[in-house]
């Protein structure tokens, strides 16, 4: 399915090659080829040009990102300058983004989730870098085809047929973090658990729990163990078209699955720890699921051997883990000068050798499959103590049957709401199943019609 989606997104953009000249770049009707076949005419970079990109980035992130940007100003032949502007966290980012929005005052670059990027489409806001990305003189259509990770493409060419809305550089995925050292303790070895099923992840945890008094397993986001359940049955948790998949058989099924295994203390919430990385690394629960990214959070303190594998999946379905994170959007406030330059940036920021420094920096994943063939990344695979040389292997595993979620409008608040109501059943905080159902259809769908 996601090869399919992704050919199609491909055959779309390629359509885009013929484009009209006109300032903006935009194409004329979706993936149709102006009658004149006219390429979008590149503006003249003869003068100085600063551009701002707003992100959300902290710590070791936003060092690594401000290293490439810093590159880029020294090296660049075109005089431009690109100034990285930290506007908090997630949810603070949004809310500036909307008030800039409204204002018109949104600088070139927004580092944004693909729902927050569904308004600002809708209203216009958004360049299609697709009048650039098929340029036959600056274009990378053909990395786009074959070098960029399939998933992480489709996703921010999902909006509209023809048109490339973003480009990927903030992404991961899920793995499950194993305890090796306990893991041995309780009669299991990692060849037992590779590819394991949703049952033998139930079982495993089991022995945990009755050896070690500890639960064996947990979902760091119970909202991507919910959604990704789903998704093992080809249904998405919520539809563009805003059609709501919680009411059916298959969810009744795996939501009484995951509530007696958390009943009988073989599963676990992060509850009051927020994320299991904590728990996990003071041993008290012997593996968890979380984000690709997140490995650095997990400090054994030399006490045992971790290791990561691919996530579980029930007998008899697909499997499926998520693909997330922010993605470089262009906006419409700049000039085209501007828009130009925050796409060669772009470029430059998603080359093989730096999308392979800011990953390996960052515990992001490579937004290039070529990345694995860079120094630095052998480097980094070869050193047994780096946790990225563990989480590394297993999220290009993962990747081969990665999904991502429909970009819907006020997709977070959603995905809080299947959250909140996905612990509070397992937790027996919400008694029954039709209860957590009407519960979950009523919220989410008021969420999403929320402007």
């Amino acid at each position: 399915m996601k090869t399919k989606v992704f050919a199609s997104a491909m055959a779309a953009l390629m359509a885009v090659s013929a484009l009209t000249g006109c300032s903006n770049g935009n194409t004329n009707d979706a993936g149709t080829p102006a009658p004149d076949k006219v390429v979008v005419e590149l503006p003249e970079m003869t003068e100085p040009v600063s551009i701002e990109m707003w992100h959300y980035m902290t710590g070791k992130q936003q060092e690594a990102l401000q290293a490439i940007i810093d590159e880029f100003n020294a090296t660049n032949d075109m005089n431009i300058t690109v100034t990285a502007v930290p506007q908090g966290k997630i949810g603070d980012m949004n809310k500036k983004v909307i008030a800039a929005e409204q204002s018109n005052t949104l600088p070139a670059i927004i580092n944004v989730y693909p729902d927050l990027a569904t308004g600002l489409i809708a209203n216009g806001n958004i360049y299609d870098m697709a009048a650039f990305a098929t340029h036959p003189e600056v274009g990378i259509l053909p990395d786009l085809q074959n070098d960029f990770v399939e998933a992480f493409v489709s996703e921010v060419a999902q909006w509209e047929e023809g048109k490339l809305y973003g480009m990927p550089m903030t992404k991961s995925t899920e793995v499950i973090y194993v305890n090796k050292t306990l893991l041995e303790k309780i009669g299991y070895t990692v060849e037992d658990i590779q590819g394991m099923t949703m049952e033998k992840l139930a079982e495993v945890s089991k022995a945990a729990k009755e050896q070690l008094g500890i639960a064996g397993f947990g979902f760091d986001s119970g909202s991507n163990g919910f959604i990704s359940t789903l998704k093992e049955e080809g249904v998405d948790f919520v539809q563009l078209d805003g059609t709501i998949n919680v009411d059916n058989e298959w969810v009744r099924t795996f939501m009484d699955f995951y509530k007696e295994q958390v009943q009988n203390g073989y599963f676990r919430v992060p509850g009051e720890d927020g994320f299991l990385s904590g728990p996990f690394s003071n041993q008290q629960v012997l593996m968890y699921q979380g984000s690709s990214a997140g490995a650095s959070f997990i400090d054994t303190n030399g006490q045992f051997e971790m290791v990561a594998v691919e996530p579980a999946y029930f007998d008899g379905k697909d499997k499926a883990v998520i693909q997330q994170g922010g993605s470089l959007f262009i906006t419409n406030d700049v000039s085209l000068q501007e828009q130009y330059a925050a796409y060669e940036f772009i470029k430059f920021a998603t080359s093989t050798e730096n999308t392979a420094e800011f990953a390996t920096a960052t515990g992001y994943l490579p937004v290039r499959k070529s990345a694995a063939d860079t120094q630095i990344i052998k480097d980094i695979l070869a050193d047994p103590a780096a946790n990225y040389a563990k989480v590394y292997p297993v999220a290009q595993l993962a990747l081969e049957y990665a999904y991502y979620t429909p970009a819907i409008n006020n997709a977070q608040s959603a995905r809080n709401t299947i959250q909140e109501k996905f612990e509070a059943y397992v937790t027996g905080n919400i008694a029954d199943m039709d209860t957590f159902i009407q519960e979950s259809v009523s919220e989410v769908g008021t969420s999403i019609q929320r402007q």
